[in-house]
């Protein structure tokens, strides 16, 4: 029932709480708090009956940090809230340890006190997954043309599986990486914006454009296209790979797909 007496005022509160400037003035904590961060997730899905984990499998808190007013880190106790209508899902342990108790996405919140609440953030409780494969074709050929003579390939799509026979299922929320991992001959030289890796879209990270991630979607498939300027080379090899959420390498990670301009 205490779910049930938050749950309306988590948004109102949730602007001023992250964004503070946006609601006008915000009562400062005695710690000197101005405001807060959002949740910090240590990744975003849960495995049934397990414990949240970080990307190297080790369990991990919920965290959220307070800003002071010339914007430096504040130490917190956050406590965090269920605000998921029916049932909780996740039991969060006194030492905001998170574990998955029933197959859902859930909501929460963090609080600071009695004056300063984040907006919702949601986890996901999934099965534990166990493979990866590749969803789409092992190898294809680049596009003859393009805009400004750079061309984009097709989707090289990966899915995470859980469980056997019929029970096999995708597996959302599962953190995917992607890297373009050599070329052939290995000799071309590629300047650091013409062999990339595109999101969603159609945008790559500056500091390292040939390595890129994705959360699997609710059917469990993940998803990244290279663009390159297609002379001077024959064939780009990407791999793809995925942990389970203990930090052990899915069985059939890494997925290799190999793109070729002839």
């Amino acid at each position: 029932m205490r779910q049930r007496a938050l749950a309306p005022r988590v948004l109102a509160a949730a602007a001023c709480a992250v964004a503070a400037l946006s609601c006008g003035d915000v009562p400062t904590l005695p710690e000197g708090i101005a405001y807060i961060s959002s949740v910090i997730l240590p990744s975003p899905a849960v495995a049934l009956g397990d414990t949240l984990r970080d990307s190297t499998g080790k369990a991990a808190p919920l965290r959220l940090f307070g800003i002071g007013k010339g914007g430096d880190t504040i130490v917190v106790s956050p406590t965090f809230v269920v605000t998921t209508v029916p049932g909780k899902g996740i039991t969060v342990s006194p030492a905001n340890f998170v574990i998955g108790d029933s197959l859902r996405t859930v909501q929460l919140v963090g609080q600071v006190g009695s004056r300063l609440q984040t907006p919702p953030t949601a986890i996901d409780v999934v099965r534990q997954p166990d493979s990866i494969a590749a969803s789409s074709a092992a190898t294809t050929k680049l596009p003859t043309s393009g805009t400004d003579l750079l061309v984009t390939s097709d989707a090289l799509s990966v899915i995470v599986t859980s469980g056997g026979g019929a029970a096999r299922a995708g597996v959302r929320s599962i953190v995917v990486r992607y890297a373009i991992s050599r070329w052939y001959p290995s000799t071309f030289v590629f300047p650091d914006t013409t062999l990339v890796l595109l999101d969603d879209g159609n945008r790559f990270q500056g500091t390292d454009g040939r390595r890129s991630a994705d959360t699997t979607d609710a059917s469990g498939s993940a998803s990244r296209r290279v663009r390159t300027l297609p002379l001077g080379f024959d064939s780009v090899e990407v791999l793809v790979s995925a942990n389970n959420l203990k930090g052990v390498p899915l069985r059939g990670s890494p997925v290799r797909f190999t793109i070729t301009t002839k």
